[in-house]
């Protein structure tokens, strides 16, 4: 692993902690707030997350990544891509899981917090 690439390793996974906080947030403030119909501002902060885990993933090393393989990066970069390009129709019950559910799992598997 190159060493300017595991230098940036722990900015990219307080990045991903920071993202996993804000999730957090998000499954609080409860699933009837994040499905209300007439407020999407918690749907596009989980589109948001989403997005921006999938970038900081792909900074990391791919060593690292590999280390961590239990971790779901295809996974990560798929959810990405289906947020990006099917903006309209991205299930509301995707993006719940994404913030309530992988979220925490991912930061578990990463020993974050």
């Amino acid at each position: 692993m190159n060493n300017d690439r595991l230098s940036r390793t722990p900015a990219i996974l307080a990045d991903i902690a920071r993202f996993a906080a804000s999730a957090r947030r998000v499954a609080a403030r409860g699933h009837e707030r994040f499905a209300d119909p007439e407020d999407d501002d918690q749907r596009r902060i989980a589109r948001s997350l989403i997005v921006d885990l999938s970038a900081a993933a792909d900074r990391l090393p791919e060593e690292f990544r590999e280390a961590h393989s239990d971790v779901d990066w295809r996974g990560i970069r798929a959810a990405r891509n289906f947020i990006a390009h099917d903006y309209d129709g991205t299930d509301e019950k995707v993006l719940w899981e994404a913030v309530a559910v992988q979220f925490p799992l991912i930061v578990a598997a990463l020993g974050i917090e």
